[in-house]
C-alpha cells in the first residue's frame, strides 16, 4: 500500500509541475469544459499501421495459374458436362459441350507436344464424341466426318448402330408390294451388272423399305457422299480383278462414311474388323488407323473379296462370308450339303444377320444402279476432292501444314480420315494427302522451319492492325522470342500478309519435389525460383510446415525445370545424400534419400536384403524414411 500511494503522490506532483509551466506560458488560457464521451468505438486506418519486421504476407489475389491447366480444367470440365448431359437425355446440349471443348483445344494455340496432358485429352474426347455420334446426330447413321481428331483403334461397342446395315436389317419382311416387284423385274431386262442379281421375296422386302419415308433418307443420303469415293473405288476394284457392282457394298456397310463403326468395332467405308484388317496390311497404331483410309482399305476390301470368292466360287457366298467370316459359311455348307446361298437362307443355316446381309447388298445395288425408278432424288451428291500426295518423311503436326496453305485443319483431316489426332505418323513411307495445287506452298514454307520443329512450332499470316505483342499473346509466347525466331526487331511494325514463324510456346512443367529431412517451404521455393505462396497454393498447404518424405507438386518453366532436376540429382549424389560414409568402428553408413528401398540398396551395395535387415532392425520394423542412416554390413 505504501508504494502505491508514493508513486500516486509523485504522480500527482509532476502534474502539477507541468501544469504550472503550461500556466507560466498561457496566462490568458481559458477553462474549457470536457468533450463529451462518445460511446462508438474510434476509427482505425489499419493502412497506416507499422508492419513486423521479417514477416511474409501472402498477397490477397491467387497466384495466376498456368495457362494449359486452365485449358486443361475447362475442357474436362465442357467433358463431364457433355457426358452428363448426354446420360440425362439431352443430347443437343452433349454435342454442344463436345464441340465446345474441341474448340478450346484446337484454338487454344497451344502445342499438344508441349504438355504430355493435351494429346491423350484430345484423344479421349474425340473418342467420346465418336461413342456418341450416333445418338447425337440424329439421322439414326454415323456422321463419322463431324469430329475434329482422334478415336481409339481398339474395338469396342458403342452407344448405337453407326452403320445403315443394322437398322434396314430391322426392317425385313415387310408386306409385298406389287408395283416395286414390276420395276425390279423390269430393271433386271436391260440394266448392265457384273454381279449376279436376283429379285425374289427377300430382295424385295428390302426394296419396300426404300420406298418408306425412312428407307428413303438413308439410301438418298448414303448415294450423296458415295459421289466422293465412288471413281477412286472403280479403279481399286478394276485393278484387283474384281466386279465393278461390288463398288454398292459400301452403301450398307457404312453409308460410304469413312469414320463409320459399328457396335461390334468394325471401322471404315468396308466395315473391317480390326484382325481382318490387319491380316490385309492395314496397320492400326497410335497416329492412325488405316480401315478409316478410304483407298487403303477399298485395295484391302477388293483382295478379301476376291479371295473369298475363289474358295467360294460363288459371289453369294463371298458376301456372305464377308459378312460372318469364312468358316461359318464352310461350317453352314458342310452341315446342310448346299454350296448355294439361298438353300442355305432357307433351311436357316446361317445367322440372322448374314441372311439379310446379301439381300440387302442386291437391294441397295438395284436402286443405286436407277434411283429415279424407285422414286428416289439425289440432292447435292458429292464430288471427288483434288489432292495430290505430300511425303513429310517424318512426324508433321497438321495446324502447321494448314498456316502453310491456307486452309481448316478440320479440311485436313477430312482429306485423311484414318489420322486419330494432329500428327502424322513418324513413318517416312506415310502419305499425306493435301488439297490439290498447294504442295509447292507447303514445301516453300517448310523451309524456313527445321524438321525437328514441324511438331511444336507454328505459322502466322499477319492481318492488318496486328503487332508482335498481339500475335504472341494469341500463341502464349514471348514478344521476345516471337521477334528472335522471325530476325526482326522488337520494336518494328509487321506488315499485313507477313507470314511470321512462331516457336513453341514455353510452357510451366510439372514436377514432383520428395521432401527431405531439413527441407523447408522457403528454401524449396528459392532453389526452383517460385514463389512461397504459389508453393502453398498448388500443394493446398494451410501453413508452411512440411514433413519429410511429404511430395510436392511444383510448376516451373521447362530449361528451369532441367536445370533442377539435374541439380537434384547432383545434390542426391553428393557424399551426404546416399554414397557411403564411414561410421563408427569403421563401419559403412548409407544416408536413405528419396526411392530408396533395402532391396535397391542392397543391389547397390552387393549385399542381401536379410542382411541389411539384421544390421537396422530397428529401422526394419519402422521401415525406411529419408535420412535414415543404413549400416551396410561387410
Amino acid at each position: 500500500m505504501t508504494t502505491r500511494l508514493d508513486w500516486t503522490a509523485l504522480v500527482i506532483a509532476g502534474l502539477a509541475v507541468s501544469l504550472a509551466g503550461c500556466a507560466a506560458r498561457t496566462q490568458n488560457a481559458k477553462v474549457v469544459p470536457p468533450a463529451a464521451i462518445v460511446s462508438r468505438p474510434l476509427a482505425v486506418d489499419f493502412r497506416q499501421l507499422p508492419l513486423a519486421q521479417g514477416r511474409v504476407y501472402p498477397p490477397l489475389v491467387p497466384a495466376k495459374r498456368p495457362v494449359v491447366d486452365v485449358l486443361v480444367g475447362q475442357v474436362e470440365q465442357d467433358l463431364q458436362q457433355g457426358e452428363s448431359d448426354y446420360q440425362s437425355g439431352d443430347l443437343l446440349q452433349a454435342k454442344a459441350k463436345f464441340d465446345e471443348a474441341i474448340h478450346r483445344l484446337m484454338e487454344s494455340g497451344l502445342n499438344f507436344s508441349v504438355d504430355p496432358r493435351l494429346e491423350p485429352l484430345m484423344d479421349r474426347l474425340v473418342n467420346r464424341m465418336h461413342d456418341y455420334q450416333m445418338k447425337i446426330g440424329g439421322v439414326g447413321v454415323a456422321t463419322g466426318d463431324g469430329a475434329e481428331g482422334a478415336e481409339q483403334a481398339e474395338q469396342g461397342e458403342t452407344t448405337g448402330p453407326s452403320s445403315p446395315l443394322e437398322e434396314i436389317a430391322a426392317a425385313a419382311n415387310l408386306p409385298a408390294n406389287p408395283e416395286v416387284d414390276q420395276k425390279a423385274t423390269a430393271e433386271l431386262l436391260h440394266i448392265p451388272h457384273d454381279l449376279p442379281l436376283t429379285v425374289n421375296k427377300p430382295v424385295l422386302s428390302f426394296l419396300n423399305f426404300f420406298q418408306t419415308r425412312r428407307g428413303r433418307q438413308i439410301i438418298e443420303h448414303s448415294l450423296a457422299r458415295s459421289g466422293r469415293y465412288m471413281p477412286m473405288v472403280r479403279r481399286v476394284l478394276k485393278q484387283q480383278g474384281v466386279p465393278q457392282d461390288l463398288m454398292y457394298l459400301p452403301l450398307c456397310e457404312s453409308g460410304y462414311q469413312p469414320r463409320a463403326v459399328s457396335r461390334a468395332g468394325a471401322r471404315g467405308l468396308w466395315q473391317f474388323m480390326p484382325m481382318r484388317g490387319r491380316e490385309y496390311g492395314l496397320e492400326i497404331n497410335r497416329w492412325e488407323d488405316q480401315r478409316m483410309d478410304p483407298e487403303d482399305s477399298t485395295r484391302a476390301a477388293a483382295e478379301h473379296l476376291r479371295d473369298l470368292y475363289g474358295m467360294f466360287h460363288d459371289w453369294y457366298l463371298a458376301l456372305a462370308a464377308y459378312d460372318a467370316g469364312p468358316l461359318t459359311v464352310a461350317r453352314a455348307i458342310e452341315r446342310t450339303g448346299y454350296a448355294d446361298f439361298w438353300q442355305l437362307y432357307r433351311l436357316n443355316a446361317l445367322p440372322v444377320e448374314t441372311k439379310n446381309y446379301v439381300p440387302i447388298m442386291l437391294a441397295m445395288t438395284l436402286v443405286a444402279k436407277d434411283p429415279s425408278l424407285y422414286g428416289i432424288q439425289i440432292t447435292n451428291p458429292e464430288k471427288p476432292v483434288a489432292t495430290e500426295a505430300f511425303r513429310p518423311g517424318h512426324s508433321i503436326d497438321l495446324r502447321l501444314v494448314a498456316d502453310a496453305i491456307g486452309v481448316k485443319v478440320k479440311s485436313l483431316l477430312d482429306l485423311n480420315p484414318a489420322l486419330f489426332g494432329t500428327v502424322t505418323p513418324d513413318d517416312a513411307t506415310f502419305v499425306l494427302h493435301i488439297p490439290a495445287h498447294t504442295k509447292n506452298k507447303l514445301e516453300a514454307a517448310l523451309t524456313a522451319i527445321p524438321e525437328s520443329r514441324w511438331v511444336g512450332w507454328r505459322l502466322h499470316r499477319v492481318v492488318a492492325g496486328e503487332t508482335l505483342e498481339t500475335v504472341a499473346a494469341k500463341y502464349h509466347v514471348r514478344s521476345a522470342s516471337l521477334a528472335e525466331a522471325n530476325s526482326i526487331p522488337p520494336d518494328d511494325p509487321i506488315a499485313p500478309g507477313k507470314l511470321l514463324l512462331v516457336p513453341a510456346p514455353v510452357l510451366p512443367a510439372e514436377i514432383f519435389y520428395r521432401v527431405r529431412r531439413g527441407d523447408t517451404v522457403g528454401g524449396i521455393a528459392e532453389r526452383y525460383r517460385v514463389s512461397i505462396y504459389d508453393l502453398r497454393l498448388w500443394n493446398h498447404l494451410r501453413s508452411n510446415l512440411i514433413r519429410g518424405g511429404e511430395q510436392l507438386r511444383i510448376y516451373v518453366r521447362e530449361r528451369r525445370a532441367r536445370f533442377a532436376q539435374v541439380s537434384e540429382r547432383r545434390r542426391a549424389d553428393s557424399p551426404d545424400r546416399g554414397t557411403l560414409r564411414p561410421g563408427v568402428d569403421g563401419a559403412r553408413i548409407h544416408i536413405a534419400r528419396p526411392g530408396d528401398s533395402f532391396w535397391s540398396i542392397s543391389r547397390r551395395y552387393g549385399t542381401s536384403v536379410r542382411a541389411l535387415r539384421a544390421a537396422n532392425p530397428e529401422i526394419a520394423r519402422r521401415g525406411l524414411k529419408v535420412g535414415d542412416r543404413i549400416v551396410i554390413p561387410r
